[in-house]
């Protein structure tokens, strides 16, 4: 949907806004598949960003090791199924 566009800011300042919205989205995690509502940006320096919304669908956790590696642990509120995803 191309009508919907959120306005961002980066972290020097610099404001854009997003190109439109996917809307329902199938993401796969494992065996757990959930529909995201997908805002597209033309240039990110990240490829996914997940924050409140995502958390809100699902339970996320996050470990950071001391040698940088991270896990997220991915848990489906209505199955209780898990998905471990190592970064």
């Amino acid at each position: 949907d191309l009508t919907v566009k959120i306005q961002m800011q980066d972290s020097h300042g610099g404001l854009g806004s997003t190109e439109g919205l996917a809307q329902n989205v199938p993401f796969t995690f494992g065996d757990i598949t959930i529909y995201l509502q997908v805002h597209i940006q033309n240039w990110a320096p990240f490829h996914h960003l997940m924050g409140q919304p995502f958390d809100v669908l699902n339970t996320s956790k996050v470990k950071t090791f001391a040698n940088g590696d991270s896990e997220v642990t991915i848990t489906d509120p209505n199955s209780e199924q898990k998905c471990v995803i190592t970064t």
